[in-house]
C-alpha cells in the first residue's frame, strides 16, 4: 500500500490549480458527482494512468528488492536464495525477472480503484468551478503539450536532485572534517604548550 501511496501523491501535482482543505461533501450530493464526473475526466486528459505507470516503474525495482528480501526471512531455517539460484530456471536473476513481471501485472489491476481515489480526492479538495479550470486547461493544445512534458520533467527532477544532493554531500562533508581537523590540529597545539 505504500508504493500506491507515492504513486498516488506522485499524480495529485498533475493539476495546476491549487488544492484546497475543504470538508468531504457527501457523495451522495449532485455536486460532488458532477466533481467527480470533472475529476475523472481531468485524470483521463493529463493521462493519470500513464504517470502512475511512470511512478511505479521509478518504484518498482527497490519494491521487488524489498519483497524479496522479505520473502527471504520468511523461512530462515531455510537458504531460500541458495535454494533459488541453483533451482529456479535463471537463478536468481531469473526469479527476479519473473517476480517483477508478474508484481507489475498484478498491481496494474488496481489502477482503475487508484485513479477512482485519486479523482475522488480531487472532488472533495477542489471546487466545482477549480475542476472547470483545471479541465478547460488540459483540453487546450497548451494542457496537452503541459502533460506531454510531465515524464522528462520527472527525469530531470530526479536527474537533477541527484546531482546536487550529491555535490551538497561533498561540499558539507569538505567543511565538516576541516573544521574538524582545525580543532584537532588546535587541541594538539594546546597540550604541546601545556607539557612545555
Amino acid at each position: 500500500m505504500r508504493g500506491n501511496s507515492i504513486a498516488i501523491a506522485t499524480l495529485l501535482a498533475i493539476a495546476p490549480a491549487p488544492l484546497l482543505a475543504q470538508a468531504p461533501m457527501a457523495p451522495a450530493s449532485a455536486e460532488f458527482e458532477a466533481r467527480m464526473e470533472l475529476a475523472r475526466e481531468i485524470a483521463q486528459l493529463a493521462h493519470a494512468e500513464e504517470q502512475l505507470d511512470l511512478a511505479f516503474e521509478r518504484l518498482r525495482e527497490g519494491a521487488v528488492s524489498n519483497m524479496l528480501a522479505q520473502l527471504m526471512q520468511v523461512s530462515p531455517a531455510r537458504d531460500i536464495g541458495a535454494e533459488v539460484e541453483s533451482r529456479y530456471p535463471g537463478g536468481q536473476a531469473g526469479f527476479e525477472r519473473e517476480f517483477s513481471r508478474r508484481y507489475a501485472e498484478r498491481f496494474r489491476t488496481h489502477y482503475p480503484e487508484i485513479l477512482e481515489e485519486i479523482a475522488q480526492y480531487w472532488a472533495q479538495n477542489m471546487s466545482l468551478e477549480e475542476l472547470q479550470t483545471t479541465a478547460t486547461f488540459f483540453r487546450t493544445d497548451l494542457g496537452s503539450a503541459w502533460v506531454r512534458l510531465l515524464p522528462g520533467t520527472y527525469e530531470n527532477m530526479t536527474a537533477l536532485g541527484r546531482q546536487h544532493s550529491l555535490q551538497a554531500g561533498i561540499a558539507v562533508a569538505g567543511e565538516m572534517m576541516s573544521a574538524f581537523d582545525s580543532s584537532l590540529n588546535a587541541e594538539a597545539g594546546e597540550e604541546t604548550e601545556g607539557a612545555e
